[in-house]
């Protein structure tokens, strides 16, 4: 049994200073509501605990720290995104969206980068890196959605992957134990991942510069194609989880 190492309290505790400083600029120059502030802040709380109970190594190491600033701009996503919701987001609001979505999807670059330059490759430093994502592109496809710029159907970009994490929890058994198999590592993968990313942010960007109200179709198509890259990935995914399944019934199983 792998033990953890001693919480990473620095770093965590260094990220929330920079998120509430943040939140409480964004909000004294009328950027956010206190509502969808207090909603960003109990977002990194609830990341910041998960980090904590999944936690095994021994040093926090550089590759994490630039994952924990994505974390950081995740959450003020997530904020801008709830004042979105609530309607009252201006257009410097969603302009700070796209600058703080684009830069975290910068950053998506560099933490793999520094992992492998200075050793730091982990199971946990992947699966930090792929929830941060996950969270990121639900955020900004919601906001695509109240905002107007395309149909309800765009939260599936972010929602598909946790609609495949829960079929792993609630399908019929032998699906179950099928979506439990590793994967092989495919680039494309990340490709397709990070391409949800870049869509999602130009139609947001498209919807700021005025474009989407003159072509209104460029950016529902641009999400359409994105979505069928995502659903060819998964797809492609879990028919292999599905055929190996069969071929190795025991595979996957978790006791």
């Amino acid at each position: 049994m792998k033990l953890a190492g001693p919480r990473p309290w620095q770093p965590l505790a260094t990220g929330a200073v920079v998120e509430g400083a943040g939140l409480v600029a964004a909000g004294g120059v009328g950027l956010l509501m206190p509502l969808p502030a207090f909603g960003a802040g109990l977002g990194y709380v609830g990341g910041a605990a998960v980090i904590l109970a999944y936690w095994t190594r021994r040093r926090f190491g550089a590759a994490n720290l630039v994952t924990l600033a994505r974390v950081v701009g995740t959450c003020w996503a997530i904020g801008l995104t709830l004042q979105a919701v609530l309607g009252q987001l201006s257009p410097a609001g969603l302009g700070l969206m796209v600058v703080v979505g684009a830069t975290c999807w910068v950053l998506d670059g560099v933490d793999g980068r520094v992992a492998r330059a200075r050793g730091e490759t982990s199971a946990f430093g992947a699966r930090f890196d792929m929830e941060t994502d996950s969270v990121l592109n639900l955020a900004l496809s919601l906001a695509v959605v109240v905002l107007g710029v395309a149909g309800w159907w765009v939260l599936a970009i972010g929602g598909l992957r946790y609609a495949y994490v829960a079929a792993g929890w609630i399908a019929p058994r032998r699906i179950r134990t099928a979506l439990r198999i590793p994967l092989p590592f495919h680039y494309s993968r990340k490709v397709v991942a990070v391409t949800q990313g870049v869509a999602l942010l130009a139609a947001l960007t498209l919807q700021l510069t005025g474009v989407a109200a003159t072509a209104p179709l460029l950016a529902p198509v641009l999400l359409a194609v994105s979505l069928a890259t995502l659903c060819w990935s998964f797809g492609r995914d879990v028919v292999w989880q599905l055929r190996h399944g069969r071929e190795e019934p025991t595979a996957g199983l978790v006791p």
